[in-house]
């Protein structure tokens, strides 16, 4: 799995990694307004709530190949199943800053939110191995920024509560399973150097959505 491919693409999500982003930099130091962190909550959640449609537009197009479909729907299958789905858990972090259910819920995507989420519907319907790329681009971050976010909301924001940080601590295990999945598709089936210029742009537009996201709260 660490193939020079392999380890091209990480290196240019590394370029724009979250972490890097001053939005995240506040949550680290602690400087973040809570109520930035509330706009947050109410933006993500149009992120987290295409995911599963992300899934299923890339499922829709990975034709006859049984390994990819089987390890899409295992993804969504994490995604949406149970009373303790991811979109519930993201609502009762939302909850844990202060932020009302009603209101994450209803509130509007701002452009830079419907840019990004418009971006991840347009790679994973278009091509397998481009819905690859970018949600690689996408779940390869979240362990390393779910640590983060746990650590900066315990030591800087009071919020101990294993109901408030439960989606974190999930996708902070998850995810390396999820990314592991999308980089053994990459390698097994980005055989020609068109198909890695496919994976290469995606991984880039994937990486650049999740900034211009951040772009928008902050």
């Amino acid at each position: 799995m660490d193939s020079n491919f392999i380890k091209e693409l990480k290196e240019i999500i590394d370029e724009r990694h979250l972490l890097k982003h001053p939005f995240y930099q506040m949550w680290t130091k602690g400087t973040l307004p809570k109520e930035v962190m509330r706009k947050y909550a109410e933006q993500y959640i149009h992120l987290e709530a295409n995911f599963p449609i992300f899934l299923s537009l890339m499922h829709t197009v990975c034709g006859d190949k049984y390994d990819i479909r089987q390890e899409i729907v295992e993804n969504l299958h994490d995604e949406e199943y149970g009373e303790e789905n991811h979109r519930e858990l993201w609502l009762r972090f939302a909850e844990a800053i202060d932020a009302k259910r009603e209101d994450v819920e209803s509130c509007d995507p701002i452009p830079e939110t419907q840019n990004s989420v418009d971006a991840f519907k347009q790679l994973s319907s278009e091509h397998f191995l481009s819905g690859a790329g970018a949600l690689a681009a996408y779940e390869s971050q979240m362990p390393e920024v779910s640590a983060s976010k746990i650590k900066g909301l315990k030591d800087n924001y009071d919020i101990t509560s294993d109901r408030g940080l439960k989606f974190f601590v999930v996708h902070g295990i998850l995810d390396v399973e999820h990314a592991d999945s999308w980089w053994e598709i990459i390698e097994k089936y980005a055989d020609t150097n068109e198909l890695k210029d496919r994976v290469r742009e995606a991984v880039t537009q994937g990486r650049d959505a999740l900034w211009g996201f951040l772009d928008g709260i902050v």
